[in-house]
């Protein structure tokens, strides 16, 4: 059977191997992780940000090539091509480099401490800042092409050296995280206002119970949705200011809520049952008594 080989595939493209870093986005922070091709596919401008600072070991193979093929992990375990780039950088004071408010939202939106301002500012120092020139080589391979994640810890390496195998090439574009789940659909406050665009559609499919947990004490709020925009619709109203929309939500800050789904229900649901359903929860979980529910 034939192996088709990455390092095939640069070298019909003019390019040489050993030319070539791969960026292996590899973290193993969950909500960064499962959201990385989100970034990518849909909020490029985070994604530069993130790809734009590295370890140490990794500035220096970096430095020492011209070209960077980036790729993120995706859920099947395999690594998902980016793009292909022109490898330039400056080295910078941190407090320069992290003052950029984007690593500020990939911090507190989508998880990433790893790049965390505070943590590095505070560090001191200087660093390089990366940058990455598309190039046209490859561009029908971006979200569809992948290979194996190599073992072992570093998550910069030399194309030459790897030699990865192409284990899978799709026929649509993956760069688009598939929505979880409702049992497992959970997201901040933060995140309800940079919601990857297929999350948002199935949410504005469902009718349902949910629970807003506040992560600062715990305190919990049960509410439902059954309007023209569903569960999106409501949790979108939850975080569309700078404090909560009820009498008790009121008093705190959206950007602390945490949102999931009790009870899932058709899209046609009565309201009256909804609202019944709604009740019932409140009961079971107690939130009128010890919770948010006045």
């Amino acid at each position: 059977m034939s192996v088709f080989r990455l390092n095939t595939v640069l070298e019909d493209e003019g390019i040489s191997p050993g030319d070539v870093s791969l960026i292996l986005h590899t973290t193993t922070i969950p909500r960064l992780r499962r959201l990385l091709p989100h970034l990518a596919g849909e909020r490029p401008e985070l994604f530069e940000a993130y790809n734009s600072v590295h370890s140490a070991q990794a500035t220096a193979t970096l430095l020492n090539r011209p070209f960077a093929a980036t790729f993120v992990r995706i859920e099947n375990g395999n690594l998902l091509f980016v793009g292909l780039g022109k490898v330039s950088a400056v080295e910078l004071p941190k407090a320069e480099i992290y003052s950029d408010p984007r690593f500020e939202e990939l911090e507190f939106v989508f998880g990433a401490t790893d790049t965390s301002p505070g943590k590095h500012i505070q560090a001191g120092g200087s660093q390089f800042r990366f940058s990455m020139l598309p190039l046209e080589a490859m561009q029908q391979f971006r979200g569809r092409l992948q290979i194996a994640a190599p073992a072992g810890r570093a998550y910069v390496r030399v194309a030459s050296n790897l030699d990865a195998e192409i284990v899978a090439l799709s026929a649509e574009n993956m760069l688009i995280s598939p929505a979880p789940h409702w049992h497992e659909f959970i997201v901040s406050g933060q995140m309800m206002r940079s919601l990857p665009a297929n999350w948002a559609a199935r949410l504005k499919e469902w009718r349902g119970v949910y629970l807003i947990v506040d992560e600062r004490d715990g305190a919990r709020y049960v509410g439902s949705a059954y309007g023209g925009e569903n569960l999106l619709g409501r949790w979108r109203e939850h975080v569309a200011g700078e404090r909560g929309v009820t009498r008790e939500l009121a008093k705190r800050d959206p950007l602390t809520f945490r949102f999931s789904i009790l009870q899932l229900l058709a899209p046609d649901a009565e309201p009256d049952e909804v609202i019944k359903l709604e009740h019932s929860w409140m009961d079971r979980l107690h939130t009128r008594e010890f919770g948010l529910n006045a």
